[in-house]
């Protein structure tokens, strides 16, 4: 039972309903392909208003029909359409080829200062090993000035004193080194003869306890010896001081402090702190010269011009006897300059760009650092990002404002180019750059483009992913290629899911346009299409693209489509034919006219009945228009008179049925294939369509005439159970439309033939 009963209690338990529900899908999702003002790519977009087009796919344009037939669309009462744009693609596998270009424009900064004259970083690091008078030459356009390392022992001396010494044993001498006091202590057997100690024999009890430093003899053998004191350091890092003991009135040191003489601490390792030092001290001297420790990694050097600008110079001498690891090349500054810093470029491939420019001000938020930067398109401002920042850790950042996916621009992205510092990479104030460069790939598209190939995917095959599309238009376009390339994919590649509505070739006459179908091979070809003649004519909704006239001829099969999603928002309307001007099924809402005919008929007798009865037998859905002025659609035929359901409204209502029940029984799909789920799934597909027949889906209100469904074991041998395969067989007696009225009139002779009765 799914709960535990383990003491008295109400136990409620929700049950899965006997007959799985089978719901009614959307009929008239509208799958629209073609060119774009603007937009991304082979990547179909959902729309659910004309604003919707515009923003992600540009305004009205006079390459491209598409805008046109979005526009009828969502007029008619259309909901739902995918939009994808198409071009030229030089393989049509890969959609990355398409030959559609952003425009952009790179935005310079206020000017850079001038730069100094820079050797290295070098590849040596500290400390730097070196011997007293070593040296780093350096030229700055005024000869080379010579910077020497210096670096010699403590030394403190007791010259002149000569031995013999009066020392007998037991003295002391006290000696600081480095700052270490130390004591040497004199011992009787240090001498051969007490009391007179020779320099030698000094120096040696010296070098026994002194530890940094020793004593050196001086003078010339045999003797007599005086005595030098000396660190074993050089540099003025290392220290002597003589500071007592009872020997050293005897020896006679030179009294006081005695450090190193040089410039640097220990002439042996070098810190490049001193380098800097020194340098800086030596030819700082003139003024020209900075040292910087760590430009590169930790203890290394480089060393500039305090000058700047183009006529800025630093050399590195050979004649060096210093290696820091730089080169000897003659280095020069560089002058003030703007630099780039923002790239500002299509948010999709187009030509449009070619029509933005890019305004740069200064912030409304009063920071230096922050910019306005407004997106001008052909002289109309359509969007302001106020207080932008260069800062990549700040939430105003730029990037993060202006290419956000859902709140950023819809016309432009921005690339920060990463100059440092922050201060100098904004934008220039009064920058007002046009971006060049768009293209809309529209050079040597064909057929093909439209098309297009499922391993890329392009073209029609971009609608792969769109399972709910239920009709495909390509407005304007009207070529053998393109008509059966759509009828194909709607029957055989989306296996009859979707009806197409192909528009006819414009400014074509009664006899043109059934040349074209018949030659063309359409007619006959599917059941999965319509095409309706001729182009239409509508209110100018832009007389800034298309001129000052009052109207505009265009393709229909935009207007086609919204009048079907908006007739099966209706009870049932899935099923009528969008034709005829009874109730409103077939009128064309925004429709003024149909086109000129190039032979110079009026507009009575393009459509009259005549010409009608000229077309319709090959299958051409003609437009007609009321005593009242309504222009509707007069037909109702698919391009197929032998197909199994050869009108619009049957067609596709048996789509939509189809889907619906497709949709529906997915439930069963890995269950038991038994009788009982045989059983189910055909009492779900009845409920449906008892629901569906009482909207006047079928010819009777009769359940039993109406429809019929078949699941039974006939169909389902043991085989095809262990086969895995479930059988369904379903029948439909679908409406037909009424074509002709045929009214028998006669003379009405029942009251002569009751006299003659009488």
């Amino acid at each position: 039972m799914g709960a535990e009963l383990l003491a008295s209690k109400v136990v409620i338990l929700e049950e899965e309903p006997s007959i799985p529900t089978i719901a009614a899908l959307p009929s008239a999702v509208t799958l629209c392909l073609g060119i774009t003002e603007r937009g991304p790519i082979a990547d179909p977009q959902l729309l659910t208003s004309f604003e919707d087009y515009n923003r992600i796919f540009g305004g009205f344009t006079l390459d491209s029909d598409v805008a046109v037939a979005a526009y009828g669309f969502f007029r008619q009462g259309g909901t739902f359409m995918w939009g994808s744009r198409t071009c030229h693609f030089t393989d049509l596998t890969d959609p990355n080829t398409a030959t559609a270009e952003k425009g952009s424009v790179m935005l310079n900064n206020s000017g850079s200062l001038a730069t100094p004259a820079v050797v290295g970083p070098g590849t040596g690091v500290s400390p730097f090993v070196m011997t007293d008078g070593m040296h780093i030459d350096i030229d700055i356009g005024a000869g080379p000035v010579v910077v020497t390392f210096n670096g010699t022992p403590a030394q403190v001396p007791n010259a002149p004193v000569v031995g013999p010494y009066a020392l007998i044993g037991g003295e002391t001498l006290l000696v600081d080194v480095d700052g270490v006091s130390q004591i040497v202590t004199f011992l009787p057997t240090d001498f051969a003869v007490p009391g007179a100690a020779t320099g030698l024999e000094v120096a040696a009890r010296i070098n026994s306890d002194l530890s940094g430093a020793k004593c050196i003899p001086v003078g010339v053998a045999p003797g007599p010896y005086g005595l030098m004191l000396e660190t074993d350091g050089s540099g003025n890092d290392y220290s002597l001081n003589v500071t007592g003991g009872t020997a050293a009135p005897v020896l006679l040191f030179a009294p006081g402090l005695v450090v190193g003489p040089g410039n640097v601490g220990n002439i042996a390792l070098v810190l490049a702190t001193e380098v800097e030092a020194i340098v800086e001290a030596t030819v700082g001297l003139l003024g020209l010269i900075d040292v910087i420790v760590g430009g590169g990694v930790p203890g290394d050097i480089t060393i500039e011009t305090i000058a700047t600008g183009l006529l800025a110079q630093i050399q590195v001498m050979p004649a060096s006897t210093v290696d820091f690891g730089l080169d000897n090349l003659v280095h020069n500054g560089a002058d003030a300059a703007v630099q780039p810093t923002l790239l500002v470029e299509g948010k999709t491939p187009g030509s449009y760009t070619d029509d933005i420019r890019i305004i740069i001000e200064a912030a409304t938020n009063g920071i230096a650092t922050y910019f306005n930067l407004k997106v001008d398109v052909s002289g109309i401002v359509k969007e302001t990002w106020p207080n932008c920042t260069m800062d990549d850790t700040s939430a105003d950042y730029v990037e993060t404002l202006m290419n956000d996916v859902n709140l950023g621009s819809l016309l432009v992205k921005v690339v920060d180019q990463g100059l440092a510092p922050v201060g100098i990479k904004r934008p220039a104030d009064g920058t007002s750059a046009t971006m060049t460069g768009g293209d809309d790939g529209l050079l040597g598209i064909a057929d093909a483009d439209y098309v297009g190939n499922v391993a890329g995917p392009t073209g029609l095959y971009t609608f792969d992913r769109i399972q709910t599309g239920r009709i495909l238009i390509i407005p304007g376009l009207y070529t053998e290629v393109i008509h059966k390339g759509m009828l194909d994919y709607a029957e055989i590649d989306r296996n009859g899911s979707m009806f197409c509505f192909l528009d006819c070739p414009p400014q074509n006459t009664k006899t043109q346009v059934v040349t074209y179908l018949v030659g063309a091979g359409l007619l006959e070809y599917s059941e999965f299409g319509a095409i309706h003649w001729p182009w239409i004519k509508v209110g100018n909704p832009q007389p800034a693209v298309f001129g000052t006239d009052s109207e505009i001829t265009i393709p229909p099969s935009g207007w086609i489509a919204g009048k079907c999603a908006a007739n099966d928002q209706r009870r049932g309307g899935v099923y009528e034919a969008p034709a005829g001007y009874g109730e409103g099924w077939g009128v064309i809402r925004g429709m003024t006219d149909v086109e000129d005919d190039p032979q110079g008929q009026t507009e009575h007798e393009v459509l009259d009945e005549k010409t009608r009865d000229y077309v319709y037998p090959y299958r051409i859905n003609p437009f007609n228009r009321t005593n009242g002025g309504l222009w509707y659609m007069d037909g109702s035929r698919t391009l197929k008179s032998t197909g199994n359901f050869p009108s619009i409204g049957e067609r596709r209502g048996v789509i939509f049925i189809a889907e619906s029940i497709k949709a529906g029984l997915q439930v069963f799909r890995h269950r038991f294939n038994n009788r009982a789920n045989r059983m189910r799934a055909e009492r779900s597909t009845r409920v449906f369509l008892e629901v569906e027949m009482n909207k006047g889906a079928f010819r009777s209100t009769n359940p039993a005439t109406a429809f019929f469904v078949d699941f039974s074991d006939a169909l389902n041998p043991v085989a095809n159970e262990f086969a895995g395969i479930m059988t369904g067989r379903i029948g439909l007696a679908t409406n037909k439309p009424t074509d002709w009225i045929i009214l028998l009139i006669t003379q009405d002779t029942r009251a002569l033939e009751e006299s003659l009765a009488a």
